[in-house]
Parts: structure tokens; C-alpha cells; sequence
């Protein structure tokens, strides 16, 4: 009766026990594993190479926990098409057996468009890896990661001529605009101009530029003041007008050629005129003297001579 009771326990205990054995074998049967060999739980930022070109490097790795190779189709996609990022990366890879390999993955733009990108939005890029026997698909892995391009700070100046003609003791005004190429908000610092070999020309307004907030496409403009004093010579002044970016402290500059004229001395003037009066006068003076001298007519003359002829005779 035991032997019964025995030999029905065990019949009951032995499929629970295949049933472990199974699940075991499943779960410890060799596999394949895809992921990232770097930190991308957050946002990866391109690297940006000669101020405007995308440069960079994404690094993925294939563990194979096989005793036999493992051949694996990669594919990599951004969620947007219109991203002109191109990608390069082995399409076509066979892992050894019980081998981890790494598989670089290069991006690179060489046309510029992270300046219309912003830093703040971000990408996904996916890579996708399916595992190939005899032409077909019998297992596949998905990673992805956030991507971003950098910041980059781009301030370009400029000044324009109203057309106004800059006398000594006399102003003008210059139009004076700063221009946000970059991608992101920028502020300048250290507004700064220098004036070559015109000590005596001046430049108002300038430095209240200092943290003026310029955003992203705009194109800020202001109005300068330039000032000659009453002693500027008749020059051409050469100014340079320099402002500094908050975002990557680069300076950007302009040069400005201005013409002074100066004013003619009028009491030169004046004595001049009065030089040529006074020599006038004199001439006039003169002409008057010679013409107020004693002079004997031709009359006289001659009745001179005769009784000069008659005294004459008479003593003869």
C-alpha cells in the first residue's frame, strides 16, 4: 500500500519537475545582447568641429554569448528625415562566438545647418540589429538615444553712413547694427571702439551696448554719435568698432573710414582783407600826394623864357 501511495506521488512530481528543469534550460541557454558602450541615459551633444561643421562618434556593442557566430544587419535612423546628418557604420557584422565586439557609428554634416538648429530640441537616433540565419530574421534588438546639437554663438556687426558730411565742432550720426547668426540667444560684452590718429573725434553711445540681449535671427540696430571738435584738422579717421559674444567670448569687429573737414580760420580771413585795404589806402594816398604837387603849364613856360631873353638883351 505504500509502494502505491509512493509510486502515485511521484508520478504526480515528476512533470513539475521537467517543468523546472525546462524553464532553467530556457533560461539559461547562450544569447546576444545590444547596447550602448557609452553613458546615453541623457541628451549626447554633437561635437562641433572648424565653429560649424558636425563631427562626432556614437559607440554600440554586441555581446555573443554563443558557442557559434552571430550574424547581425545593422540599421540606424534618426526620427527625422530632413536632418542632413550622414551616417556611417558597417551595415553587415559577424560576432565571433562567445566574443563582445564594438561597432562605431560617425556622424557628420559639413553644411552648416546646425545654425538653423536649436540646442533645446532634441533628436532620436535608433539603431536597429537583426540577427540573420539563411537569409532570414530570427531574432532582433533596438536601441536609441537622445541627440542634440550644440550651441553655437555667432554675432556679426555692421555700421552704415547716413551721408552726412562731419565739419570740425560738428556731429553726425552712423547707423550701427548687430546681427545673431548662432543658434541661441547671445548678449555682448565689452563694447569697445578705437579711433587711429584723430585724438580730437569722439564716439557717444557706444558702450551702452554693454549687455544688450541679441536673439536668435534678430538683426539689432542703433544709432551713433560722432563728434569732431572745434580743433580737428582737415583728416580721414579710421575707427574700429568691437563688440565681445557672452555665449563663446569671441570678438567681432567693423572699421569705419569718417572725413573731417575743417573750418577755415575767418580771422585770417579778415586780416587778409584788411591788409589789401590798408595797401588801397596807401596807393590812393600816394596818387593823391603826386597829383597835389606844384606844376607849371606850357604857357607859362614860355613867358618864363621871354622875359628870361629880354633881361638878357637888356644887359647886352
Amino acid at each position: 500500500m505504500r509502494v502505491k501511495v509512493g509510486l502515485i506521488i511521484l508520478l504526480f512530481l515528476l512533470p513539475l519537475c521537467c517543468a523546472n528543469v525546462g524553464a532553467q534550460g530556457d533560461l539559461e541557454m547562450p544569447s546576444w545582447e545590444l547596447g550602448w558602450d557609452e553613458d546615453m541615459d541623457g541628451t549626447h551633444t554633437l561635437a562641433l568641429v572648424n565653429g560649424e561643421d558636425i563631427e562626432d562618434e556614437l559607440i554600440i556593442f554586441i555581446d555573443n554569448q554563443r558557442m557559434s557566430d552571430l550574424n547581425i544587419e545593422l540599421t540606424v535612423e534618426w526620427d527625422s528625415d530632413d536632418i542632413p546628418i550622414d551616417l556611417d557604420y558597417e551595415e553587415s557584422i559577424t560576432i565571433s562566438a562567445s566574443t563582445n565586439e564594438t561597432i562605431s557609428i560617425k556622424l557628420k554634416n559639413e553644411n552648416g545647418y546646425v545654425f538653423q538648429t536649436s540646442p533645446n530640441s532634441t533628436m532620436v537616433i535608433s539603431v536597429n540589429a537583426d540577427e540573420v540565419s539563411f537569409e532570414q530574421s530570427t531574432s532582433n534588438q533596438n536601441i536609441e538615444a537622445d541627440i542634440a546639437v550644440p550651441e553655437v554663438y555667432e554675432l556679426v556687426v555692421g555700421a552704415t553712413s547716413r551721408g552726412e558730411k562731419l565739419f570740425a565742432g560738428s556731429s553726425i550720426e552712423y547707423d550701427f547694427n548687430i546681427e545673431n547668426k548662432g543658434n541661441s540667444d547671445d548678449a555682448v560684452d565689452s563694447p569697445v571702439f578705437s579711433i587711429r590718429s584723430c585724438p580730437h573725434l569722439d564716439i557717444e553711445g557706444f558702450d551702452q551696448l554693454d549687455g544688450q540681449v541679441v536673439t536668435v535671427g534678430q538683426n539689432f540696430q542703433t544709432q551713433l554719435k560722432i563728434t569732431a571738435s572745434s580743433a580737428h584738422p582737415d583728416r580721414t579717421c579710421e575707427v574700429t568698432l568691437s563688440v565681445d559674444s557672452s555665449g563663446n567670448q569671441k570678438t567681432t569687429s567693423v572699421i569705419i573710414e569718417i572725413a573731417v573737414s575743417a573750418v577755415e580760420d575767418s580771422s585770417e580771413d579778415s586780416n587778409q582783407d584788411n591788409s589789401q585795404d590798408s595797401q588801397s589806402d596807401d596807393d590812393s594816398i600816394e596818387l593823391t600826394e603826386s597829383s597835389s604837387l606844384p606844376y607849371l603849364s606850357f604857357v607859362e613856360i614860355i613867358v618864363v623864357l621871354f622875359m628870361a631873353n629880354s633881361m638878357y638883351f637888356r644887359r647886352k
